[in-house]
């Protein structure tokens, strides 16, 4: 089990551009989307392609197949962009953070988590990793295209007391998961408890980082009657999944479990993967906006991302 280490030139940005996001700090989360939009921070770096997975649904939640490019339009701070959909087959970067703290049943059921691993982890070079954390991220099992070593290690996951770092856990997750190659799409399963106690990153830190990253965040809620009605706008784990266009899922027995591992998985390959550089080159923060000329369909995807100015890369590399 080893703890996570990151290079003195990652250390440096991420540090950066968390002093960014502070300038705009705000103790409501709300408030942060117009501040966002509003910022003109100082420390960037490029931003030449973007990502959106886009998932299409019809008025009865079933996804829609056979769509194409030509089918979209998509807004990038309400400029229409030219876009394309990669029809090519991507290979999956799949990291599991799951919160150890939790009480006997909800780690049992992690255990189980391994043979539905298959609904994520398919098709040629496909890999996961399996994290655990309280306090800070330990990876059990590093990147693999084995689900027997997979399934091992989430039947060796063991309670261990501490507060519930969400937000350090999942940007050390994210910061792993940007690691891997260029060509394959990086998702973060995040098992925890809505809400942080006591990371030394802010929600404001997280949310800075997510939307530079072309991770995708899928929750699967484990705290103990917690309803996404009981959950503040300001709960880390939500707000960060939000953030990606993911999606969040409650756990309220072991059939939800594999109900929502089933989910995630027909969503992740029944996703277009859009992407489109940026007609602008402006700075800050950029809204996306994703519609489909098909009617009565409904469309989720990112909701924007930072844009970071050339000039700053240089100086990355100094430190």
């Amino acid at each position: 089990m080893n703890s996570i280490g990151l290079s003195s030139d990652s250390n440096v940005a991420h540090a950066l551009l968390r002093a960014v996001s502070r300038l705009f700090a705000t103790p409501l989360l709300p408030a942060l989307f117009p501040l966002l939009l509003a910022a003109q921070p100082i420390l960037r770096v490029p931003v030449r392609l973007v990502v959106a997975p886009t998932s299409v649904t019809d008025h009865a939640g079933n996804f829609v197949n056979g769509l194409s490019a030509a089918d979209f339009q998509l807004f990038d701070n309400d400029v229409p962009q030219q876009v394309h959909e990669d029809g090519d087959f991507l290979p999956i970067s799949l990291g599991i953070a799951i919160q150890t703290n939790l009480k006997g049943p909800s780690i049992q059921r992690v255990r189980e988590l391994g043979p539905l691993l298959g609904a994520l982890v398919v098709g040629v070079g496909g890999e996961a990793a399996i994290f655990s954390f309280t306090d800070k991220l330990d990876v059990r099992q590093d990147f693999t295209p084995d689900l027997g070593r997979l399934t091992h290690a989430l039947r060796r996951i063991e309670f261990s007391p501490g507060p519930n770092h969400v937000i350090d856990a999942a940007l050390d997750a994210i910061h792993l998961l940007d690691r891997r190659p260029e060509v394959r799409r990086r998702i973060l399963l995040l098992l925890s408890e809505p809400r942080d106690q006591g990371s030394a990153s802010t929600l404001d830190d997280a949310l800075a980082d997510v939307t530079m990253s072309n991770t995708l965040i899928y929750w699967l809620n484990v705290g103990r009657g917690m309803s996404a009605r009981g959950m503040s706008a300001e709960d880390a784990a939500p707000a960060m999944t939000r953030f990606t266009g993911g999606q969040q899922y409650s756990l309220p027995n072991g059939r939800a479990l594999e109900s929502a591992i089933t989910q995630i998985g027909e969503e992740i390959h029944g996703q277009y993967l859009l992407s489109y550089t940026p007609a602008t080159n402006e700075t800050g923060f950029h809204r996306i906006r994703v519609v489909a000329k098909r009617a009565r369909v409904e469309v989720r995807s990112r909701p924007g991302y930072w844009s970071i100015a050339q000039e700053f890369v240089p100086q990355l590399s100094n430190h």
